[in-house]
């Protein structure tokens, strides 16, 4: 696969970093190349691209930071409507109690199956959304992380 940031064919098992994978070269010798990882496809980039190409790259993660903080609103609003469709859900466990049964439970009334499709709902609602803020926070630091490094002289070519 070609990377669209360094035009060169690319080893995919040298690939092993998630996020920006800068190495100093007082840490592992003056022979070490250093590498990056393109946020748009996941590729390697070595450090000898020129200065558009290094701009490419700083568009790439501030749209994939973009991207993480949609991630993470979207993840949020789900965890806000499932967490008051769980208490709604509660509400209705609590009438599915009937006084003239001495409050105890009635599985086959409508607000025990109101509680049950809430309560499912909820449970759906609320695992996709904390998956949704753990990605697009995991996305958000990754690509911060490379941009700093870009924006800092840390990027050396």
């Amino acid at each position: 696969m070609y990377c669209t940031h360094c035009a060169k064919k690319i080893d995919e098992a040298k690939v092993e970093a998630k996020s920006s994978s800068y190495l100093l070269s007082e840490e592992v010798g003056d022979a070490t190349q250093i590498n990056y990882v393109c946020p748009r496809c996941g590729h390697l980039i070595h450090a000898d691209i020129s200065e558009a190409e290094t701009k490419s790259l700083a568009q790439a993660a501030h749209a994939q930071i973009q991207r993480a903080r949609n991630f993470f609103a979207s993840g949020m609003g789900m965890v806000s409507v499932g967490a008051i469709a769980i208490v709604i859900a509660i509400l209705f466990f609590f009438l599915a109690k009937k006084p003239s049964n001495q409050y105890r439970l009635v599985v086959n009334c409508p607000e025990f199956y109101v509680f049950v499709v809430l309560a499912t709902i909820a449970v759906i609602l609320l695992g996709l959304g904390i998956g949704f803020v753990i990605e697009g926070y995991r996305r958000k630091k990754a690509n911060s992380t490379l941009l700093k490094d870009i924006n800092n002289p840390t990027f050396v070519q």
